[in-house]
């Protein structure tokens, strides 16, 4: 995500309300993909509705019509029960992700409909005595993408990493993954699938079978030379998924990167070299911090593959698209 600055030219983050510096309202522009500010502090503008909900939502909404449910608040489905602290405060965390992953697939010129992506943040008895469902999994099922509302908390969420010996988790990589499920048939659809196979294997395999047979086995001992992570070794679509959300970080980071002067000449040729260079400097830093990897993953030549494979077929997808005849809002909300 590129660096964005207020009116009065103080860098503002992307989860910013308000500037620092001369206090003027802050929000996210969803079509022009960027940070705006007031005229002057205390104008206003086209704010959300949920901007002063539990949830903190930054975004811009069309208030034509009155207070209105800006893009991102508009894909939610289920939300935590508001009644409770604790859950007032996942929602925020869940939907600040959300946003982000949001952004990030705008950015790339992808569909971001309501009608058909949606969001279920549902909490179960684990966290909530007064919760309907005894478990909620994180998944994806017919354009619903499902996160379990403890995974906004640190401690549930690092002992859930530890239990499944994972490198990393967080709300944003479990959203960009879900992700990956969503988009699969939008831009690999039928143009490219003979090619996702040959790389990733036969979707069609009984998913249900093979998660079954991955949690009871486990990763074979030779999964780290073809897969980012031994979840993606126990079915082709998790495996296009974890890639999916690699690349969405691999996108990310370099657009920091770049944005702050870390990393220069990046290319359509030696973009995921230029990140794997630069993630070893960044496994420095966090290093010299006390603190683990930021990025604690090999990518090896079949990894790489995979991950171009996704590039490309995103790049199908916006040439599909033909961009020069559409409006940045047909872009938004492609139906």
């Amino acid at each position: 995500m590129r660096e964005f600055s207020c009116r009065c030219g103080q860098v503002v983050y992307f989860e910013n309300n308000s500037c620092g510096n001369c206090g003027r309202q802050l929000a996210f522009d969803p079509v022009a993909l960027t940070m705006v500010a007031e005229e002057t502090a205390g104008s206003g503008l086209s704010f959300c509705m949920n901007r002063s909900s539990a949830s903190e939502c930054n975004w811009l909404a069309d208030t034509s019509f009155g207070d209105s449910p800006c893009l991102s608040c508009q894909t939610n489905r289920t939300i935590p029960n508001l009644s409770r602290q604790k859950s007032r405060n996942r929602w925020r965390k869940l939907d600040s992700a959300k946003r982000r992953m949001l952004a990030d697939v705008l950015g790339l010129g992808l569909p971001v409909d309501p009608t058909r992506l949606r969001f279920d943040f549902k909490e179960d008895k684990r966290i909530n005595p007064d919760a309907i469902e005894e478990f909620v999994s994180t998944g994806h099922l017919s354009g619903v993408i499902t996160i379990n509302a403890a995974e906004a908390d640190p401690v549930f969420r690092e002992s859930m990493r530890k239990h499944m010996n994972e490198a990393y988790r967080t709300l944003l990589g479990h959203l960009r993954h879900e992700s990956g499920h969503y988009f699969f048939n939008i831009v690999v659809g039928q143009s490219l699938i003979d090619e996702a196979r040959l790389l990733f294997g036969d979707e069609r395999q009984d998913y249900a079978a093979a998660l079954q047979r991955h949690y009871r086995t486990g990763a074979s001992a030779a999964w780290q030379g073809n897969f980012i992570s031994h979840y993606a070794s126990s079915h082709p679509m998790e495996d296009w998924a974890e890639c999916w959300g690699h690349y969405l970080h691999v996108r990310a980071v370099l657009d920091v990167a770049s944005a702050k002067g870390f990393i220069s000449d990046v290319g359509p040729e030696n973009w995921l070299s230029k990140f794997v260079e630069f993630s070893v400097s960044l496994n420095e830093v966090t290093r010299s911090l006390g603190l683990p990897d930021a990025y604690p993953f090999i990518q090896t030549d079949p990894v790489t593959a995979k991950i171009k494979f996704v590039h490309k077929a995103i790049q199908q997808y916006q040439s599909s698209q033909s961009p020069h005849n559409k409006t940045p809002q047909e872009f938004v909300t492609e139906r």
